[in-house]
């Protein structure tokens, strides 16, 4: 069972340095099937300012503009161009906040840049509990976050990719994932203001599908069981090897609502839309395996190998950081180039409007 060792059983952060900004496309193109729920969202709310708007799980940044930017202009709309518009970027402590703020400060998209009674914070909190004051938040926004866990309720877990892993291990950590949503959303009814509102975006699951990424993952698990066979890596780093993530089906996300309000929260509309591989049609196109495989490792890099590198002893120094990560994902672009093929399916977009009664 989990232990103490938040090193070892809680999530990693996204790869900062500008990584996860340059390499977020899927999660920004996914994202963006929620954007028309912001708009429902401010739907016959009434603002009184000052207003907060809170983006819970912001990473560096990037994949928040477009979104907080939508969501800054209902309010000004409403209140006019004077009015203090809070912004609060929340994500967990050691994630990369200083990329967050240079981003925000010199991105010509950025709503810094377009509004001066706009201004930016951030908070370095899991999402899992409450981050803001009760009663503070006009407007929330989660888009490719929610599916993370707080920790991993087995370890080890016996696979990189809980959804793979043996039955019983998997039911605890679905059980975790469902303790975890319902967490998400208590926490969140306790910080919009009344009639306030959230879009939550996040990867799903058809019904009835085991799991998503299997031939990836399955690359993932067997090229770190040679690294681990090779004596690379002690076992102890092996069995520290899952990355916490748990996506939903549609039943799922619904499960706290089925009486009706949940932590005084109400399903205002949920949206579900097939999500396939963004970079396969490129290849279709062009047959080209080298890129296609780049951009998928660049995909696989950005928001899981940080799970893995947190997996290390912690007297790895960077040297041997830098040269486990080359290995594996020289390992995994020669599977990747020699049988090139649509690793991200399937996968179904679950967008939902949850609003605060007034």
């Amino acid at each position: 069972m989990a232990g103490d060792d938040e090193r070892a059983t809680g999530p990693a952060p996204m790869q900062g340095g500008g990584f996860y900004n340059d390499h977020a496309q899927h999660q920004a193109k996914g994202g963006a099937h929620g954007l028309p729920l912001i708009d429902r969202a401010f739907e016959g709310m009434v603002l009184h300012g000052p207003v907060t708007l809170a983006d819970y799980g912001s990473a560096t940044g990037r994949n928040s503009l477009v979104p907080m930017g939508l969501a800054l202009g209902h309010a000004r709309r409403q209140l006019g161009p004077d009015v203090p518009v809070s912004v609060v970027h929340t994500d967990q402590p050691g994630n990369d906040f200083s990329g967050l703020f240079q981003l925000l400060r010199d991105d010509p998209e950025s709503y810094l840049r377009r509004d001066g009674r706009a201004f930016a914070a951030a908070v370095g909190r899991t999402f899992h509990e409450q981050v803001l004051p009760d009663a503070s938040v006009d407007f929330g926004w989660c888009s490719f976050a929610a599916h993370w866990m707080s920790h991993a309720p087995v370890m080890p877990a016996g696979h990189v990719w809980p959804r793979q892993t043996a039955p019983q291990v998997r039911a605890a950590f679905a059980a975790q994932a469902a303790a975890d949503w319902r967490a998400f959303l208590a926490a969140r009814a306790r910080e919009l203001k009344p009639g306030g509102a959230l879009v939550v975006v996040q990867p799903s699951l058809p019904e009835a599908e085991p799991t998503t990424f299997p031939v990836l993952m399955a690359w993932v698990e067997a090229e770190l069981d040679a690294l681990a066979l090779g004596g690379i890596l002690t076992p102890d780093e092996r069995g520290r090897m899952t990355i916490l993530v748990f996506e939903r089906t549609a039943a799922d996300a619904r499960i706290p609502f089925a009486d009706g309000a949940f932590a005084g929260l109400t399903l205002v509309v949920e949206e579900a839309r097939e999500m396939p591989d963004p970079f396969w049609p490129a290849y279709g196109l062009d047959g080209d395996a080298a890129a296609l495989a780049d951009k998928h490792l660049g995909f696989f890099r950005a928001p899981f190998l940080p799970s893995l590198l947190a997996a290390l002893d912690a007297g790895r120094d960077a040297a041997f950081r830098e040269a486990f990560t080359a290995r594996l994902l020289e390992a995994l672009g020669r599977r990747m180039r020699a049988a090139p093929q649509p690793l991200l399916s399937p996968m179904v977009i679950l967008t939902t409007l949850y609003r605060k009664a007034g």
